[in-house]
This record gives structure tokens, sequence and C-alpha cells, in this order.
């Protein structure tokens, strides 16, 4: 019955623990009084109905299936019948065997057809006894008012507990999700990160590689260059990880003509006044430029590529497009990924024929930053050659 999966099981196994032995206090303590006196036949059947009572309880409240409703349902009818059976044959010395009957409807069930049926039925019992043995008056009032009165709080104490368990449900798997989301965001950041700045290396390397014997100073130079790109790249996985890192766009179009340079690839960078951006959208354009600029250099053979970026007065723009032929996947087995939205109607003359492009993950991510501002990403091919990606970022984010 007990579920430790949550963290929650433990904590309701020793307050279920607390509440039996309360209740036990409760059955047994006139069965004591009883003994103490000389016993009779009578007196002898209600210690054994409070026995009986009690191991129901105790099993109802720590041991019963969850899964299995019925058994606890006629266990609980058994209490009520047992409960309000010791109350008519003892009198009001056992009326807590009544408040109990009363009470452990609401309590375990926690619904509010067994917290009415069990307080009800108790304190009609409770008025029909009083009257028939001429109770006082203040054992009239004690009678009527300690059952439903055991029965309201029985069940407030059960929703309570149930509503303070539901949060801490929710908390867990709040926590979960959040911890999931910051997976997924590190996986994202690394993708981008060491796409592009692996890309660059491997370009570098192979570039002094061809000069080592032909120009060994060009080639040392290239290798230093490798130096400071891997010690860069170093710093921006720890940064990355530790949540700090946000690219910038003047930092990433230097970048993304460093690579395209390394690479052999004429560049024609054309960059609007982008001071004043808020920090999300100079993010989101960052990461664009460099995204696009990685899959030129990894994904076509483009030999001519057009970076551009322009703000108008409620959005940024920023497009990268390239001459080379259809961009394949990382598998190099043709077009995977949709383009997530079309540009607009004045462009779309150029994307003439949006396809799916590149199967890895960057555009997916890219894709995500930019919907998460509430901004829009077009992928496709170009007629009559080439590749455009754009990005559309409002200047003020939505999300």
């Amino acid at each position: 019955m007990i579920n430790d999966a949550d963290g929650l099981g433990v904590s309701a196994h020793y307050r279920r623990i607390a509440l039996a032995i309360v209740l036990a206090v409760v059955l047994l303590g006139p069965a004591y009084h009883a003994i103490s006196t000389r016993p009779t036949g009578k007196t002898w059947v209600l210690i054994v109905g409070s026995l009986v009572m009690s191991g129901l309880a105790a099993w109802l409240l720590n041991f019963a299936n969850p899964s299995q409703p019925r058994d606890s349902q006629i266990v609980t009818a058994g209490l009520l019948v047992l409960g309000i059976f010791l109350f008519i044959l003892g009198g009001e010395k056992w009326l807590g065997a009544l408040a109990v009957a009363a009470a452990i409807g609401g309590r375990v069930r926690g619904t509010p057809g067994w917290a009415f049926v069990g307080p009800a039925a108790c304190t009609i019992t409770g008025i029909a006894i009083a009257s028939v043995n001429h109770y006082t008056f203040g054992n009239t009032v004690a009678v009527v008012a300690v059952p439903p009165l055991a029965g309201l709080f029985a069940y407030s104490a059960a929703r309570r507990i149930d509503a303070v368990d539901s949060l801490r449900r929710t908390r867990a798997e709040l926590a979960r999700a959040a911890a999931a989301e910051e997976r997924l965001r590190i996986a994202r950041d690394l993708h981008d990160l060491l796409g592009h700045s692996l890309s660059l290396i491997t370009i570098k390397a192979e570039l002094a590689g061809r000069l080592m014997r032909a120009d060994p100073d060009r080639a040392a130079s290239e290798i230093a260059e490798l130096e400071s790109v891997a010690r860069q790249s170093l710093s921006d996985v720890r940064e990355a990880v530790a949540g700090f890192r946000q690219p910038d766009l003047a930092g990433e179009l230097a970048a993304a003509r460093q690579l395209l340079d390394a690479a052999g690839i004429v560049t024609e960078i054309t960059a609007a006044d982008t001071s004043g951006l808020a920090r999300d959208v100079d993010s989101a354009l960052a990461w664009a430029v460099r995204e696009g600029a990685t899959n030129v250099v990894r994904h076509t053979r483009a030999t001519r590529v057009a970076i551009r970026v322009s703000r108008g007065p409620r959005e940024v723009v920023a497009e990268i497009s390239d001459n080379g032929p259809a961009a394949l996947d990382g598998n190099g087995a043709g077009p995977a990924l949709t383009a997530a939205r079309m540009p607009e109607p004045d462009t779309q003359a150029a994307v003439a024929r949006a396809r799916p492009v590149f199967g890895g993950s960057g555009l997916a991510g890219l894709a995500e930053r930019v919907r998460s501002l509430g901004g829009e990403l077009a992928a496709g091919s170009v007629e009559p050659r080439g590749f455009m990606l754009r990005v559309v970022v409002p200047l003020s984010p939505q999300a």
C-alpha cells in the first residue's frame, strides 16, 4: 500500500501508525477499565469487539490495497457496524467506539459519501440510545455532537493530507521537468558550440597539414590559431554547462567570417545597427548566424555566402544564403527537416522550393529558441541554386 517512489510513502506510513495507536487507545481504554472490575459475559464481548475494531482500523490505515477499494469499503462498513454495536451494548462509556466509527469512513476513504454515511448513522444511533436510556442532558449532547464532529474533522484532515501530498508530487514533477529542460538546454548549447568550433578546428587542421611542407610558417600560424580556437571552445563549453554563456551577434558575425574564410568561401556580411537589442533577441540572432555558417561548411559545397541582418520597426531579420547545391543531412542522405515557417511574401519568391533540410538537431534547437521568443524560422532551397536560412525575431519577445 505504501509507495516510497515519490518520497512521500515514509512520512505517510509513520503518520498512519501514529493514528492507529491513537485509535487503539481510544477503543481499548474502556475495555481496560472493564477488565479492572469484575468482568461478565457482556464485558468480554465488549473487550473482544474493541480488539477486533482496533485490528480492523490498523489494517485499514496501514495495509489496505488502494487498487482493491472494495475490500476497504467492506472493512469500513464492518467498523461502522461494530462501533454502533459496541455503543449500544456498552452505553455512554463506549462513546469512543461510536466516534471512531463515525470518523473512520471520512478519514480513510476521503470521500463525501463515506464521510456523510458514517456520522449520520452514528448520530441517529446516539439519539435513539439516549432517548431509550434517558441520558442526562450532557450525555445526550455528547452522543449527538461527537459523531458529526468526528466525521467532519476526520474528513477535513484527510482532504488536507491529500492536498499536501498532491502539492508535494506536483513539486517533484516540476523539479523533474526543470531537470529535463536543463539537460535539453545543455545538449542544445553543446551541439551549437561544438558544431561550429569543431568544424573550424577540422578545417584549420587540414589546412595546416597541407601547408606543413610547402609553407611551414603559415602552417605554424594556422596551428596557433587552431590552439586558440580549441581553448576558446573549451571555455565556451564550460560556460554553457554553467549556464552563463549567451553569444552576442557581433561576436558571431566575426566568428562566422573567420570560419567561412578558413573554408575558402567568399563571404559577404551586411548588418544593420543592432545595438540596444534585448539580450534574448541578440542571442537568438547570434545562434542563427552560428548555425547557418556551420551548416554551410559542414553540409554544402558553396563558394559564396551572404549574411544579412536587417532591423525593422517591430522585428529583426537574419538571413544566411549560399550558392551551394541542395543541403544534405548529417549522413549525406538528403533532406530531413521541414522548415518551421515560410518567409514573408516578398521573400517567398526567392525561397521557391522550401523543403526539408539537415537531419541533425541544430535547426530544431534553433527553431525552439526562435519560437520561444514569438519569432519565425524558415529554411529551404532557393532558385536557381542555393539554400537560405531566415530567422525573424520580434524586438519585443513574446513567449
